[in-house]
């Protein structure tokens, strides 16, 4: 998996930046994985950045894990970062489906929006939870 998962130890938020192109293979991994880490240690709020992917995942894919229980508990912010139009598009349809379960996921053009919302900066995060061989 081509991720990097950092901790801001003081607010208790998990920042994952994607650096793969995004399959349904993909996404599902990257899912699950989001869900290991959320649940220890926890709970906390996430960022998922999706500003530098390709996201070739398919709408089914979206809609089977938006019906699914989150991967970050429930009462934690969970905000998508998503820049590119298409990207967007269907993180916005995965927060819809989210909506309709009473889950609450916010997509977000910008990492600057991301950090406004959980009222965080960039140099919180820094513990490097994965890989963890590298430092935050």
């Amino acid at each position: 998996m081509d991720y990097v998962a950092d901790l801001d130890p003081t607010h208790c938020v998990l920042r994952i930046t994607v650096k793969t192109t995004v399959t349904d293979e993909v996404f599902s991994d990257l899912y699950w994985s989001i869900a290991r880490l959320a649940s220890e240690g926890g709970p906390y709020s996430a960022i998922v950045d999706f500003s530098h992917v390709d996201f070739p995942v398919s709408t089914e894919t979206l809609r089977e894990f938006a019906a699914i229980r989150p991967a970050v508990p429930a009462g934690r912010r969970r905000v998508i970062v998503a820049p590119q139009p298409v990207v967007y598009g269907l993180s916005r349809m995965f927060e819809l489906h989210r909506d309709s379960l009473g889950v609450e996921v916010q997509v977000v053009h910008s990492m600057e929006e991301a950090y406004e919302l959980l009222n965080v900066s960039p140099e919180d995060f820094t513990q490097r939870l994965f890989p963890e061989d590298l430092a935050a």
